[in-house]
Order: structure tokens, then sequence, then C-alpha cells
């Protein structure tokens, strides 16, 4: 920020009694005069509006990127075949003749912050419909959980992020709370089908 100054023009200088006339115009008149202070001011006003500004700035704070990542740790849901987590911490079926998985992760963003995308990785090589997606459910009304954004795991290796709409992406945790379903199905047997990680960005500002 470049400094701030300001320097008045206006040099007042002394009438004398009984020797200076009052006038309007002239270099000592009235006119020259209030036209310097006029001049004057508005210049302070300009001055008075960069603090103002700079204040503003130096007060706000900067809106910082982050990330949540989280490992597939699916619940299982009743009556679905579940996923299963392996050594190395990869959801994964449990065997190649599994048609059909499904699987909730609980996840609890900062309160107030704002979700930007959803993000998935790992791999679907069949041709089973693998999607994973963020769920709110509301805490005051009743009803089903409203989906927030989805990722279509398919064509293998995945991790393509996807955005968050506006309208959904403020995160409320008064109003909501949130889940990943991860569901996999109509799959043949064979192919490879897992996922490695659920990624969430979002702002803090």
């Amino acid at each position: 920020m470049t400094d701030i100054n300001f320097s008045p023009t206006f040099k007042h200088v002394a009438w004398v009694d009984n020797r200076d006339r009052v006038a309007a115009s002239g270099q000592n008149g009235f006119n020259v005069r209030f036209d310097s202070i006029q001049k004057d001011l508005e210049n302070l006003s300009t001055v008075v509006r960069q603090i103002d500004t700079g204040l503003k700035a130096v007060g706000q704070r900067p809106t910082v990127k982050r990330l949540l990542s989280l490992a597939p740790t699916f619940s299982p849901v009743e009556n679905r075949v579940a996923w299963v987590l392996d050594a190395d911490g990869v959801a994964s079926r449990s065997g190649a003749t599994d048609t059909s998985l499904s699987g909730i992760l609980t996840v609890a963003p900062p309160d107030g912050a704002q979700l930007l995308t959803l993000r998935a990785t790992g791999e679907n090589t069949g041709n089973g419909s693998l999607n994973v997606t963020l769920y709110r459910t509301s805490l005051v009304t009743i009803g089903r959980p409203e989906s927030i954004a989805q990722v279509k795991c398919s064509g293998g290796a995945f991790g393509e992020a996807q955005p968050i709409p506006l309208g959904k992406d403020r995160v409320d945790m008064a109003r909501f709370n949130y889940f990943v379903d991860a569901s996999l199905v109509d799959a043949t047997p064979g192919g490879s089908v897992y996922i490695t990680s659920i990624q969430l960005s979002y702002n803090i500002d």
C-alpha cells in the first residue's frame, strides 16, 4: 500500500484593521480563500476514504482453501452387501461375484465452511454403475436425505472432483448432518472395483 499524505493548500493571511477592505475578488478576497478551503476539504475527504479502505483491508481475513480427506471406512447398509476394507485401507468387494454394494460414511466438515468439491479416487473396470454421493439430512424437518453432489465412478481409474452447487455449499451443522454414500449396482462378475479415498475441498473465510 502506498503512503497516504495530505498537504493543505490554504494559508491564512491575517487582515489588518482599518487597512484591509472586505472583498469578494482579488488575491485576498473571500472567493479565493473559500475556494482554497473547499479544495482542501475535498482532498481531505479523499484521504479519509483511502484510510478507511486500508483499515478494512487489514481487518479482512483471507479465504483459505482446505481439504478434508477420509479413508473409505463405509458402514454397512441394511439388506445390502457391504464394502470390505483391506489391510491397505482400500474399500472393495469381498468377492468378484458381488454385483451390488452399498455403504455410508459420516462426514463432519467445519461449521460455516463453504464446500467446493467432492472427490473420490479408485478404479472401476467392470460394467457396474458405481456412484459416490454426498448427502445432507435435515435436523429440523422430517424428510429424506438431500443429494448435494455425486461422483460417477466408471471407465477405469477415477478421481475427478465434482463441484458442489451454490445454495447447497454452506455447511450448517445446526440444521444438517452429512454423509457419503458409495453404491455399486448391476455389476457383472470380474473386473476391478475399489475406492481408495473420499475428499472434500472447502473454503474457510
